[in-house]
């Protein structure tokens, strides 16, 4: 079953960003056998929301739930070592 998680951003430059390692994260994950196609795909539609009253925009990626832990472990969380 699919989880969604959503990220508030601010500047357009950081959405970018986040969809460039979005989709980075996924190819890497489909090289490596751990997505299907399908998988892949589906997870590749990463709606944009714009909250007015915030002024954010809300990035909404989705898929398995280990998929969405391990990006954020491993691309939103990083720590410099």
């Amino acid at each position: 079953m699919d989880k969604v998680f959503a990220i508030s951003i601010r500047e357009l430059p950081h959405l970018k960003i986040l969809l460039s390692a979005w989709y980075g994260f996924l190819k890497e994950n489909l090289d490596n056998k751990i997505l299907s196609e399908e998988e892949f795909t589906s997870s590749l539609k990463s709606p944009v929301i714009y909250n007015q009253k915030e002024d954010r925009l809300e990035l909404l990626l989705s898929g398995p739930e280990s998929l969405l832990d391990s990006f954020k472990k491993e691309v939103l969380f990083q720590k410099d070592s």
